[in-house]
């Protein structure tokens, strides 16, 4: 998104589609902001053309960061000012949010009882004062608007670290729970930002950063498809500020538990780093405790996805001295240059939380997030020990490398976390600086095809045209891979074809329901119309297709479920992901399952997304959620068709692999019963303490 500094202010308006239309209703107010210091853009919201989930996509990553967002008073299924207020407060927080009230009833201070999202109401004949709020103005300039003074006065950056939550009930469905989420400023304090990190005085520390096994997540044993690029950025950013730091990767080195404590007994390190996603926490609590009982001097701190959403019982445990919530980057540094400095106080230390000196569980307050993602340095590739020891499941040229070209995603869908990590807004780098990246892997390493492991890479379609020119330029040819999906709204032709031209080869929707009822309730934003459109334009111009899908979202019945597969196979993906929801703490869906007393398993080791489900719905138990997830594959891949459709496409030894690879789940899954991880056997091996 294009930020512009200085005295300009950007205001954006979000219309209904209309007749006259609002520019012309309010041509005085246009007038007034054609003058020189506004950036003005328009959003239209038309039935079947763009919806309000779409615009808010396109103001969310395409246009200036607006300070100013302007809406009308409609409501209507197509355009309703209430929920787009929420909406916009929730993904631009630090923008001011006006309505133009056409309707009398609307120009009153009782509007801020049903849409409390927004700051200021302003009748229809005096919208010119919309331009007084600029930059440099006092708000009391704009005398004749109405103001929410309860939000003007409190509008500022989450400051707890704690992600709190709201909910309401829906008429007898699952609540509504709506989180605070991160904020990225539109510019750090000079002190703050990454380069003046780095630039400090400092006495360089010993790190060593370890990924703890995967085998949770996929509950067998088989190479890791990626490197954590988190622990890669971190490893990066230690790098250069002039801390000696490692990586062991449990299981692309093929480590034990054991290899971790020989490297900690004979490389005086000062500090030892665990990276987290729920599946893969139990792991990393087993390798600290270890550590810990080995080593009781080493300071040991925890990063990652979970230590994000679930901090405080994370915090609780005495194997982590230290739990870093949220963007790790420059928490980590300013944490080791603590350590390294001998600190005893940390509460200067923003993204953190331990225990104080009493016992006491404290938090350091949320770190802002980085506006600028061409700040960091490029992930720490060469610590890894061989990039050939990960492997994509759909991977057809080996070494396949993982990118990220942007963080956050603007969408709203209750089962995902990662809008409690990177935030509502969707930071992207610059072309170039990705360029500049995959040149570098293809050059170091050889790597020939790449994976883009962002939530919304085509949300911002000016990234992808010039990405893609960019990219035609360069003197080599790759596979591209999107691996977690595309949102079925945010594709089109153009879009696709152009990932198309410089080696997309295959493209996957994240669908998750075929019932309009469940994509409502999970905030899902699409519509099955829209799913059916995007199929078809991937497959008319040549893509391989795949479908990603849930079963146990709230609100499924077995009649959903059965919806969803009817669905699958309406589309005919090439391959479609059947898995279970997991309800991951920090989710929204977390917090309606628990309120429920749904949820039956909370041993995290068997969270992962290809293990058996961990909770039951009303009407569904978790055992005919299983018996329903092997019909679905028996329907959808072992039709005739689907057979043939497989063994024709297997024309090259690569393509061999990707299928031997990407089938394996499949195939596994058709007529295996419960699966579980076995017990870890590190006690038995006298590798932890026997109390734990």
């Amino acid at each position: 998104m294009e930020n512009r500094t200085g005295s300009h202010t950007a205001i954006s308006f979000v219309l209904p589609k209309t007749e006259p239309s609002f520019g012309h209703r309010h041509a005085t107010l246009f007038a007034q902001l054609a003058q020189p210091g506004f950036d003005v853009s328009e959003l239209t919201v038309e039935p079947g053309v763009q919806s309000m989930e779409q615009a808010l996509f396109v103001l969310a990553n395409e246009m200036r960061e607006s300070d100013v967002i302007v809406l009308v008073d409609e409501q209507q299924p197509s355009y309703d000012f209430v929920e787009l207020s929420a909406r916009c407060l929730s993904s631009f927080p630090a923008a001011k949010i006006v309505l133009v009230a056409e309707q009398p009833a609307n120009a009153s201070p009782a509007v801020f009882e049903k849409a409390k999202a927004l700051h200021f109401v302003v009748r229809g004949a005096d919208a010119p004062q919309v331009a007084l709020l600029r930059k440099g103005m006092p708000e009391s300039a704009a005398s004749r608007m109405l103001t929410n003074r309860d939000l003007v006065s409190s509008q500022s950056k989450l400051e707890e670290i704690v992600a709190s939550y709201t909910k309401k009930d829906v008429g007898g469905e699952f609540s509504d729970v709506r989180l605070n989420t991160p904020v990225a400023p539109k510019a750090l304090q000079p002190e703050e930002t990454v380069a003046a990190v780095l630039a400090r005085p400092r006495t360089p520390g010993r790190v060593l950063l370890v990924i703890p096994s995967q085998f949770n997540v996929y509950g067998v044993n088989i190479k890791p498809a990626y490197p954590a690029l988190g622990v890669l950025w971190i490893a990066a950013m230690l790098e250069q500020a002039g801390h000696a730091c490692e990586i062991i990767d449990v299981d692309a080195d093929e480590a034990d538990l054991e290899t971790i404590m020989t490297r900690l007994d004979g490389g005086r390190i000062d500090v030892l780093g665990l990276t987290a996603v729920t599946p893969t926490y139990p792991n990393a609590l087993q390798i600290a405790q270890a550590a810990k009982a080995r080593f009781p001097e080493i300071t040991t701190v925890l990063g990652g996805i979970h230590a994000t959403v679930d901090p405080i019982p994370c915090a609780k445990e005495e194997a982590f001295d230290f739990v870093v919530v949220g963007e790790a980057e420059i928490t980590a540094v300013e944490l080791i240059d603590a350590i390294m400095a001998r600190a005893t106080d940390f509460s200067g230390i923003k993204g953190l939380a331990y225990r104080d000196g009493t016992g006491k569980i404290v938090s350091s307050g949320a770190r802002a997030l980085v506006p600028d993602l061409d700040d960091y340095p490029y992930p720490a590739v060469h610590m890894l020990k061989d990039l050939r020891q990960y492997a994509p499941a759909h991977a057809t040229v080996l070494p396949a490398a993982p990118i990220m070209v942007s963080r956050g995603c603007p969408g709203a869908c209750t089962y995902c976390q990662t809008k409690n990590i990177f935030g509502r807004r969707t930071r992207f780098r610059s072309p170039a600086n990705v360029i500049g990246e995959i040149r570098s892997l293809v050059n170091e390493y050889g790597v020939r095809e790449i994976h883009f492991l962002d939530d919304v890479i085509t949300a911002n379609r000016k990234f992808v045209r010039e990405f893609c020119d960019l990219l035609k330029q360069e003197p080599y040819t790759l596979h591209l891979e999107v691996a977690n999906g595309l949102r079925a709204d945010m594709v089109n032709e153009e879009i696709l074809s152009a990932l198309k031209e410089v080696g997309l080869r295959n493209v996957g929707f994240g669908i998750e329901s075929g019932n309009d009822r469940v994509l409502k309730l999970i905030k899902k934003g699409i519509t099955k119309d829209q799913v059916r459109k995007a199929i078809r334009i991937a497959k008319d111009i040549g893509l391989e297709t795949w479908g990603f899908f849930i079963f146990g979202l709230p609100g499924d019945t077995e009649e959903s479920i059965r919806d969803t597969v009817d669905f699958a196979i309406e589309l005919d993906p090439k391959y479609a992901k059947f898995v279970f929801l997991k309800p991951f703490p920090g989710s929204e869906v977390y917090y309606q399952l628990d309120e429920r007393g749904l949820i039956d398993n909370r041993d995290y080791s068997e969270y992962g997304p290809y293990m058996p489900p961990v909770h039951h719905l009303e009407g569904v138990s978790q055992e005919r959620m299983m018996a329903l997830q092997q019909q679905a594959l028996r329907r959808f891949y072992l039709r005739p068709r689907k057979v043939l459709e497989h063994l024709v496409d297997i024309r090259s030894f690569g393509r061999l692999l990707s299928f031997v690879r990407g089938g394996f789940f499949v195939f596994s899954q058709l007529w295996n019963g419960r699966r579980r991880v076995p017990a870890s056997t590190w006690v038995a091996d006298g590798l932890l303490p026997t109390d734990t």
